[in-house]
């Protein structure tokens, strides 16, 4: 990725504070931002950092108000999820981490802390099951918005016509990085890389360069769950998944699937729509959604409550900013040139 674009260009807030730390030479040679690691133990920094997430989370809140007229309570978890809508990349195990919450806090089960769940997404138009993933987070956006018993700790919003620009809002704003692919069918991805450089915390499988993150950032200062790429091979190879066995196994989890035609999804969406996903989901899954669910919402669970740590949180922040120069589009280049191009 292009630090240009996605650092200095969209959060000018964080430059300034990495110039003001350790000088600008990190913007010819992003391995500098190695230096970032000595003030890991500095309050001061970690409560600059907080703060200046802070301001990129309101300015956020005020772009979506005047583009969708939503809005957000900046002091929430943004928790993000923006890439292309497509299967492999499992929205739709998101969408079940969105009812778990739902029927948790109808429970009587409180969140450890209020959660806005952020998407953007572009489909082909012929792609059906994509539309009714974004139909089922249309409705549960929906149903949230008109409970009020749940709209104080959960929200959700599908930003429209989500593009570049609209990402140099988003980026800077996240808090969690959702990376959510099914192992093994992620070349590598992207926006990963930018999430990292402006500190917000992957969750996220081993797949494409979640990989090598969680390789520079360890694994305290990344969330990490799911089957592992030869595990799910291995399930192709022998056609053995069959996603009935996990729901016959995982009432709970059965009852999140089910949830998607329920009366009160039905009640606000298209029911052919919800019952299409809803039957790809109990039959198909043919990204296994559902072998990776549970993991997911308890890793999910977990990184809520450690949220709450603002200073350790502050520490994986500045951790995950400091290890992103390996992404740097200038490395790679320089690499290219060094190993084939040979121009001097």
């Amino acid at each position: 990725i292009t630090f240009r674009r996605w650092l200095l260009s969209c959060n000018e807030e964080l430059t300034d504070l990495i110039d003001s730390l350790i000088g600008e030479g990190y913007k010819q040679d992003a391995s500098e931002l190695e230096k970032l690691q000595k003030y890991l133990d500095d309050e001061a920094v970690l409560n600059k950092l907080l703060t200046i997430k802070q301001e990129k989370k309101t300015q956020l809140a005020n772009v979506i108000k005047e583009k969708e007229g939503i809005e957000l309570d900046p002091s929430s978890i943004f928790d993000v999820q923006v890439k292309r809508l497509h299967e492999y990349k499992r929205q739709q195990m998101n969408v079940l981490y969105i009812i778990y919450q739902y029927l948790q806090i109808k429970a009587g089960h409180k969140p450890a802390h209020t959660i806005t769940c952020i998407f953007g997404a572009k489909a082909a138009p012929a792609y059906i099951l994509a539309k009714d993933i974004v139909h089922t987070l249309l409705c549960l956006q929906q149903l949230i918005d008109n409970d009020p018993e749940v709209s104080p700790y959960l929200k959700v919003v599908m930003v429209e016509n989500y593009n570049v620009t609209y990402a140099e809002s988003i980026i800077p704003a996240a808090d969690f990085s959702e990376q959510i692919s099914l192992a093994s069918k992620e070349a590598s991805g992207t926006s990963n890389m930018k999430f990292m450089l402006n500190g917000a915390v992957t969750l996220g499988t081993d797949d494409g360069a979640n990989v090598e993150i969680h390789e520079f950032v360890g694994d305290d200062n990344i969330y990490i769950f799911g089957a592992k790429a030869d595990t799910v091979i291995d399930h192709y190879a022998k056609g053995d998944y069959h996603p009935q066995d996990i729901l016959n196994n995982d009432p709970e989890l059965r009852t999140l699937v089910d949830f998607i035609v329920s009366d009160e999804m039905k009640s606000v969406g298209d029911p052919e729509s919800l019952e299409r996903l809803h039957n790809d989901m109990s039959y198909k899954d043919w990204f296994m959604a559902l072998l990776d669910a549970r993991d997911y919402i308890e890793t999910k669970v977990r990184a809520i409550n450690d949220y709450k740590d603002r200073k350790a949180w502050a520490k994986k922040m500045l951790v995950n900013i400091s290890k992103a120069g390996f992404f740097s589009s200038d490395r790679t280049i320089a690499q290219y040139n060094e190993d084939i191009w040979k121009l001097k």
